[in-house]
């Protein structure tokens, strides 16, 4: 019987960092996972495919929209799908080799292609190996949540992972659910130029976002002529590819549309199933694994991090994790997640980015916030992108003056989340942003102006 200092069960974002930071430390450790190579369902089915194919389209839509710059074209833009699906195919299959490499070069690590079902807080069957292990970290994602919708058409209805192994732009596609996935996915088919229908259950799109911003986001995908239908209730989904039929319920009225195409997006449940966890103390359900700000379950000797784990469900946040973890199960003093740090991208158009805490989060907690804002209406580098939709909001305490939080809403709202991200990490007042030197004329302005702004209404009341 094999014994190993650490099992890391799932080789995605979370565990392939948390198994190879323990190797470097000379552990003997043993990296599971049922795919057999690293990256998990963010590189295969997740992040990096989405963003390949939003990066095309993206650059597509700004060929198509080249006469709002004086640019004739005259209509010879064209976009070779099946090209892009190889793009995305290449820098996928690279990834996981590099990945790869890097776990062959640690001789205490190794990885094995199975599927681990705990026996007891000690003991594992891989496939019918049995194996015992000191510490464990269970890494092993989350995975689309499909709802018990009434009609055979939801077994045939696409999932994400599943609209990135179409061969041809679809002509048509109606998106169940108005989450992060589905927004970016439709934003991205509708420059594509398929035909895209959005139905939500709630009030609005995106309900977990900054309301405001998500609400701007949502008007913005209708005058693109993305149909998004709120307030619709889901009766039955009939039919196959090429022929469904949708039922939904608004109020009192039921409305059937016809539909060639079915993406389901309506949230995700932790990979928990089959894992043997009844034969532990661990805690456990559809949203995940419980652990505290340690990531430690309720057995000593276990940790859970990534989408597996309650809690925000992000590539980044997930390796975050197992840097906590991995320092805890090893090192004399413990470390806590930070929370209130996260940051985060939704890439739509504009994009959302979000760091620390939004204005509903503070006054959840009872927290006396002021919230500022910069109109990208007003920036000189916005006018000249002609991309003027937008804004940035502080989210300031009022007892400390720190900004505890601040939401993005930019075409460029990605590449402005590093100096936001910063900001609240350390804590940073409007003063001492107001001291950086911002170049001209870019977005990041925004920071400073802002700053400047609130300082000088500091001023005024004094």
């Amino acid at each position: 019987m094999n014994t190993y200092d650490l099992v890391v069960i799932g080789a995605g974002p979370g565990g392939t960092p948390a198994a190879m930071a323990a190797a470097q430390f000379g552990k003997k450790v043993l990296l599971v996972d049922k795919r057999g190579e690293p990256g998990g369902e963010c590189l295969f089915e997740g992040c990096i495919p989405s963003k390949v194919l939003e990066n095309a389209a993206t650059r597509y839509k700004m060929l198509k929209e080249a006469s709002r710059f004086h640019i004739d074209l005259k209509g010879t833009e064209q976009i070779h799908w099946e090209a892009v699906l190889n793009d995305k195919k290449e820098i996928v299959q690279k990834r996981a080799a590099g990945a790869m490499m890097q776990i062959e070069k640690m001789p205490t690590l190794q990885m094995k292609s199975g599927t681990a079902t705990f026996l007891d807080a000690h003991t594992l069957d891989v496939d019918g190996e049995k194996i015992t292990f000191d510490h464990a970290i269970i890494a092993t994602g989350a995975s689309a949540h499909v709802p018990p919708f009434k009609g055979e058409g939801v077994s045939h209805a696409w999932t994400n992972a599943d609209v990135f192994k179409e061969e041809k732009i679809p002509k048509e596609i109606t998106f169940i659910g108005a989450g992060a996935i589905s927004c970016e996915l439709v934003q991205m088919f509708n420059a594509l130029g398929t035909r895209c229908r959005i139905l939500e259950r709630g009030e609005r799109i995106l309900r977990h976002v900054d309301e405001a911003l998500a609400l701007k986001l949502q008007q913005k995908m209708r005058d693109d002529g993305i149909e998004v239908v709120v307030n619709a209730e889901i009766n039955t989904i009939q039919g196959e590819h090429g022929n469904f039929t949708v039922t939904y319920q608004r109020g009192q009225e039921y409305v059937t549309r016809e539909t060639p195409h079915v993406l389901i997006a309506t949230g995700r449940a932790a990979n928990v199933e089959g894992l043997g966890l009844e034969n532990t103390e661990i805690v456990y359900d559809r949203k995940g694994i419980q652990t505290d700000d340690t990531m430690q379950t309720a057995e000593a000797n276990i940790y859970a991090v990534g989408d597996c784990a309650t809690g925000p469900k992000f590539a980044h946040w997930a390796s975050y994790q197992a840097g906590i973890a991995i320092h805890n199960i090893f090192a004399p003093h413990k470390h806590k997640v930070e929370p209130d740090k996260l940051s985060w991208v939704l890439f739509s158009s504009p994009q959302i980015a979000s760091v620390g805490l939004s204005e509903e989060d503070a006054q959840k907690r009872g927290l006396d916030v002021t919230v500022e804002r910069y109109d990208f209406a007003m920036d000189a580098r916005a006018q000249i992108d002609k991309e003027t939709l937008g804004e940035l909001k502080f989210v300031i305490d009022n007892a400390t003056s720190v900004i505890v939080g601040i939401q993005i809403l930019s075409e460029d709202a990605s590449s402005l989340s590093g100096e936001a991200s910063l900001i609240v990490a350390n804590k940073m007042k409007a003063m001492d942003v107001m001291k950086a030197i911002h170049p001209h004329p870019t977005l990041t302005e925004s920071f400073g102006k802002l700053s400047q702004s609130i300082f000088m209404k500091m001023m005024m009341r004094h």
